[in-house]
């Protein structure tokens, strides 16, 4: 399988990438920084901005599925009306739409409603507080949400807590519906979870599941 991997240079992008690699795929990883990813067989890193298209275009040309890990993780910074994460990824939306390409995975928190979501306390108080503690990240999301929904690709979107866990992990739960999501990911379950959405076509085609450690 051909891979790329677009990631604003956090080390979920190079976990996943590890994976891949593992598994015997080519791997494309695009990112800000080249010069931070350790070369190795069947691994080609494209250094690039979300913002420069032909160059998205250059990582997208072999790939079979495309993978993005590109998510907030500047909690305590003001983001001034910026949509990044919405932003990156329509670009890259619109660059696969144009080469024909259809299988996407991508990233998002909770507070993304998808169409079947129980109307749980749990899920209103999650976004609500980041409604109010994190406006910015708030509504980058929401963003997302409505560029996924509206494409015509083969997606889906894989909706975390905000906060993650170190080390391995325990037990891997997977909710459709935010019936029952409690408690936060390793990167090392996050990473594998992208992984095999990716490489399973049919399994999640337009659905947003919730992936979540009890």
């Amino acid at each position: 399988m051909k891979i790329t991997i677009f990631s604003f240079g956090g080390v979920l992008g190079q976990a996943v990438a590890n994976i891949a690699l593992a598994n015997g795929d080519q791997v494309t990883l695009y990112l800000p920084d080249a010069g931070a990813v350790w070369p190795r067989k069947n691994l080609t890193v494209v250094e690039g901005s979300m913002t420069d298209r032909d160059r998205i275009l250059e990582a997208l040309l072999e790939a079979d599925t495309v993978i993005s890990v590109l998510i907030p993780t500047y909690w305590g910074h003001r983001m001034d009306g910026k949509t990044p994460t919405a932003d990156g990824n329509a670009m890259i939306i619109s660059a696969m739409e144009q080469l024909g390409k259809t299988r996407f995975v991508t990233l998002g928190h909770l507070c993304i409603h998808a169409f079947g979501d129980s109307s749980t306390s749990y899920l209103r108080f999650t976004g609500r507080i980041m409604q109010l503690v994190w406006p910015g990240i708030y509504y980058d999301m929401q963003k997302m949400g409505q560029v996924l929904t509206h494409s015509h690709l083969n997606w889906t979107l894989v909706r975390i807590l905000p906060q993650r866990q170190k080390g391995k992990g325990g037990n891997l739960e997977i909710s459709l519906d935010g019936s029952d999501c409690r408690g936060g990911i390793s990167e090392e379950q996050l990473a594998g979870f992208l992984y095999e959405a990716a490489a399973d076509q049919g399994k999640y085609c337009r659905k947003m599941p919730m992936v979540y450690n009890r």
